[in-house]
């Protein structure tokens, strides 16, 4: 039997004719779950295969699947919308694996790992984006958690140690924009300076894009956010003001010349961090929602584990009884 890297020309026609099969099973699969989800996701996740397969020579069968779970898990568990963008980010695969996969032995959810990142690899070179190669199987820290306060500490250290003032700037905007507002990438390489909003009540972040809303920075926060404004000129953006693109990989390509050797942040993890921050405080749901850019409850789900118990007294105080008059005031 001839290997499909034969030189008698057997195994590149043995490939397409595999290729033309496989194309085939993109168009005709289906998967386990109810119909009401396929539905949903059907035309993104066919479309993405289709992308998938004139990228390659080899027959991606396997990944079929795997990318139908993962993009399932990403619309009705994680809130996500059905973006390429979003969807190939590293961070969200780790976390459909940490989070999605619960109940899954750990040799599958390192197949279904590798097929994802085969999908991602195979998507954004063909897109003339260079990937590294995952270094581990698994992610040394849960991406879905948020971080500790000793977390935090040292993230703030590392942005005090970065090599340059702009870098230093940089760091601390990052920090800011995500454990002190919430945004996800897409939305944090389009906050320009006249998208901050500082006045008696604080800072403001007026974002832009598909979720357009109004976020509120944390407290804590604040002083990072002001120095930036004050430092960069109008219309240019918050976090590195030298871009002249709203290109996503600005965040990680800021980390991949990051100064330190610890502890660098995820813009994931610090988004979680915020929301799991007002969860703790008791931040009426709606006004989170709003300020996450959220539209469903359910994609609070994941974060409730995290969540301390209030106590016994401050519950009761919480459900005792205080009625809403018609004008919205509490009595």
């Amino acid at each position: 039997m001839s290997s499909i890297y034969d030189s008698t020309g057997n195994g590149s026609q043995n490939q397409a004719m595999s290729s033309v099969g496989s194309a085939a099973r993109i168009e005709s699969y289906h998967p386990a779950f109810p119909d009401k989800y396929w539905v949903a996701i059907e035309p993104f996740v066919r479309a993405l295969m289709r992308d998938v397969q004139q990228a390659t020579a080899h027959p991606v069968d396997a990944m079929l699947s795997v990318v139908a779970q993962y993009v399932l898990w990403a619309r009705q568990a994680a809130g996500l919308p059905l973006d390429r963008e979003i969807l190939l980010q590293h961070e969200v695969i780790e976390e459909f694996i940490s989070r999605g996969c619960q109940g899954i032995r750990a040799n599958s959810r390192a197949t279904y790992r590798s097929r994802l990142l085969l999908m991602r690899k195979i998507l954004l070179e063909a897109n003339g984006i260079r990937v590294k190669p995952a270094t581990t199987p698994f992610p040394a820290a849960d991406p879905a958690s948020p971080y500790a306060g000793r977390d935090l500490a040292a993230l703030r250290s590392w942005a005090d140690g970065q090599h340059t003032v702009t870098r230093i700037r940089d760091a601390k905007v990052l920090l800011a924009l995500g454990a002190g507002a919430g945004l996800r990438t897409e939305d944090l390489v389009r906050v320009t300076v006249n998208d901050v909003q500082v006045d008696d009540l604080g800072v403001l972040i007026n974002v832009r894009g598909r979720r357009p809303r109004s976020v509120p920075v944390l407290a804590e926060w604040e002083e990072s956010i002001k120095t930036a404004v004050n430092s960069i000129p109008m219309g240019k953006p918050l976090f590195g003001e030298g871009r002249t693109s709203y290109n996503n990989n600005a965040v990680s390509n800021f980390l991949g010349r990051a100064t330190g050797a610890g502890l660098k942040p995820s813009l994931r993890r610090l988004r979680i961090t915020w929301i799991v921050h007002h969860l703790t405080l008791g931040t009426p749901i709606v006004l989170l929602m709003q300020a996450a850019g959220i539209a469903t409850l359910d994609a609070f789900d994941r974060y409730l584990d995290f969540v301390p118990d209030a106590g016994t007294l401050a519950f009761r105080e919480a459900l005792r009884g205080t009625t809403i008059d018609q004008m919205g005031e509490r009595s």
